[in-house]
């Protein structure tokens, strides 16, 4: 007979799962709890009770200028109707259980495929790498370390509001940690660490690592078409440090994350301001996010939040030599939609003056400054679903000649599954 005092297993949950995401990322990545299938239709208890992890999205978008100022060739994103799509596969293991040096050992791997009109806006590419590291923890948590091919941007500043990409509703964002050369878009070799004080609130996050191509973004992708390649022309290594202090909500306690980072990066950019010469380039960034209602302890995370940020770049090597941004944002702005967001937003880009009359001297009549305001939802649609929509009113959209100003609808959708 059966032994009735024998129960069977139990079978892990999404929140189980969750213990394999990806780890090291400053780009937060939805629960699985919230894909399309939990249980990624059976597949995902199997893989959890061998270690592995399987994540996938899927986000489009479309963005047009409402005042309709299409013209060839496109000089903006929005000018002409502007689609762009990415699908993005993530896969973990748990090196742990190979008995890896270090404790919560993890292998990424992710794959990437890119499609866009708009080629200043992002990139075409077929598939792809877009991370292969390792990460790993030491002093229970207090040092952790993360080396391999990643986008080395991705794991600085915190570029993202609220929970998730997936669920974020789009706010002002800085170009200058990349115009400085910290990679986005391709990963690059990198090593970084961080060390955290006994209450894991102040820490301290250093990175070296291959700096993306002087000659822009598309420039490098071009040069690392598999995302694997070590090296691109001209391109050096970039160093990164970054100090913090960082509080997650709770029923006692505000979100609060304040952090200041200095870039350096040994590749030699053109000198605007001594045409024919090269430098090595420098960026510094400032960003704090706080959280200033909390109306639902048993819903800690929601409320309303300020985000305030600034950056500097070297005014002789970058287009930009400074900006700041100011956002409020929202989780869960109603009661009833507790996985929704909102954001008002509003940044102002500087345009360097050593750029401005280089421009000048090529017979160009460039802005000394672009700035957007930004109103944006997003609407947890079904789960696994989100519907982002984002009106945007920018001056000078375009920074090498006088241009009428610009009303974007941005539009995006996407699946998590």
């Amino acid at each position: 007979m059966p032994d009735l005092g024998q129960r069977a297993p139990a079978q892990p949950t999404c929140r189980n799962y969750d213990e394999f995401v990806s780890r090291g990322s400053e780009s937060p990545i939805i629960t699985t709890c919230e894909t399309l299938s939990p249980t990624l239709l059976g597949l995902r208890p199997k893989l959890y009770d061998n270690g592995w992890m399987f994540m996938g999205f899927y986000s489009a978008s479309e963005t047009y200028d409402l005042r309709g100022q299409e013209a060839r060739p496109q000089m903006y994103n929005g000018q002409r109707p502007s689609f762009s799509g990415t699908l993005l596969t993530i896969t973990t293991y748990d090196l742990s259980r190979l008995g890896w040096w270090g404790e919560r050992s993890q292998l990424t791997f992710e794959t990437s495929s890119s499609r866009t009109v708009y080629r200043d806006a992002g990139l075409n590419d077929d598939l792809a790498v877009a991370q292969l590291s390792v990460q790993q923890e030491f002093a229970k948590g207090r040092v952790r370390i993360q080396y391999g091919y990643y986008g080395m941007l991705g794991q600085f500043v915190g570029l993202f509001l609220g929970a998730s990409t997936a669920s974020s509703a789009l706010g002002p964002t800085s170009i200058i940690p990349n115009l400085a050369g910290m990679a986005a878009f391709k990963p690059v070799p990198g090593f970084d660490i961080r060390l955290y004080s006994k209450d894991g609130r102040f820490y301290d996050h250093f990175g070296v690592a291959r700096s993306q191509s002087p000659d822009g973004f598309l420039v490098d992708s071009k040069e690392n078409p598999s995302g694997l390649k070590w090296s691109v022309p001209d391109a050096k290594p970039i160093y990164v440090n970054e100090i913090g202090y960082r509080v997650a909500s709770s029923a006692d306690t505000r979100m609060t994350w304040i952090r200041q980072g200095s870039i350096y990066n040994r590749t030699r950019y053109n000198d605007f301001s001594k045409p024919g010469q090269k430098g090595q380039n420098h960026a510094y960034y400032l960003v704090a996010d706080y959280q200033f209602t909390q109306p639902d302890k048993d819903m800690p995370y929601r409320g309303w939040y300020v985000n305030l940020k600034g950056n500097y770049a070297a005014p002789e090597h970058n287009i930009f030599s400074s900006d700041y941004a100011l956002t409020l944002y929202s989780l869960a702005p109603f009661a009833k939609r507790p996985g929704d967001m909102v954001s008002i937003g509003y940044t102002r880009n500087e345009v360097s003056k050593d750029a401005v009359n280089y421009l000048r001297s090529q017979g160009m009549d460039p802005v000394r400054f672009s700035s957007s305001a930004s109103l944006s939802y997003a609407l947890r649609a079904a789960r696994g679903i989100y519907w982002v929509n984002t009106f945007s009113y920018t001056r000078n959209p375009v920074i090498t000649q006088q241009h009428p100003d610009a009303l974007n609808l941005q539009s995006q959708l996407t699946f998590s599954f």
